[in-house]
């Protein structure tokens, strides 16, 4: 029997999310890319995110649009080199329910997808929403074909939904450390069972290079 997953677009800049199965919480199907950072730029009053910001975090990690998207620089899709309070502010600009997730939701929807086998078959759904941005769907269809080397598989039956929304085997992604969501940490790469590297230092403003952010939309908020 064919699995059947729910999937949404956001409001503000149309890209995919999935719902994740027997979750109260839906998350984007890939970490934030540069194309919503733009979205958030044209729109938002905060004077922190000024063009110096952006033109700042592009040196760090150039921009590059989806039809040059490769393995080798994969990673240019995404924003990174962000501080933990610019993270929030990107993911909350999203509306209600919008946020960082927790260190335990994140491993939650890990555990959840890793069960799932990777299938063409949803990113053909993804990209045939009526109303995905047209470069979300690019965008979609240009990682998946990069990803399988990126993250070294050579049998693509070992791939599992989770290496499709690179939640296993991506970049670092920001994430509450606990429910009380005031302090930071980062979840991704490094995969084992309950791993979850604390950021101590991130509260003061650091940065780090392969550091991004994936929003949740909590159902029960």
């Amino acid at each position: 029997m064919t699995l059947t997953l729910s999937f949404l677009t956001d409001p503000r800049t149309r890209f995919p999310l999935i719902e994740i199965p027997g979750q109260d919480f839906a998350l984007f199907w890939l970490p934030l890319t540069k194309v919503q950072i733009e979205y958030f730029l044209s729109e938002t009053i905060d004077s922190r995110f000024d063009r110096a910001w952006y033109h700042e975090r592009l040196r760090n990690n150039p921009r590059i649009v989806p039809e040059q998207i490769t393995t080798q620089y994969l990673v240019r899709t995404f924003i990174t080199h962000i501080t933990f309070y610019e993270a929030r502010a990107l993911s909350q600009w999203y509306g209600r329910g919008c946020d960082l997730p927790t260190a335990e939701e994140w491993h939650r929807a890990l555990y959840t997808l890793d069960q799932i086998t990777a299938d063409a078959s949803f990113i053909e759904q993804l990209v045939n929403l009526p109303d995905i941005h047209p470069r979300a769907r690019l965008l979609v269809r240009s990682c998946e074909n990069a990803l399988p080397g990126f993250q070294h598989i050579k049998d693509a039956s070992q791939r599992r939904l989770s290496h499709q929304l690179m939640l296993r085997s991506g970049i670092l992604e920001y994430v509450y450390q606990d429910a009380t969501r005031t302090s930071c940490g980062a979840c991704g790469r490094d995969n084992r069972p309950g791993s979850f590297q604390p950021l101590r230092h991130a509260d003061t403003g650091d940065r780090i290079s392969n550091l991004g952010l994936r929003p949740i939309l909590r159902r029960s908020t």
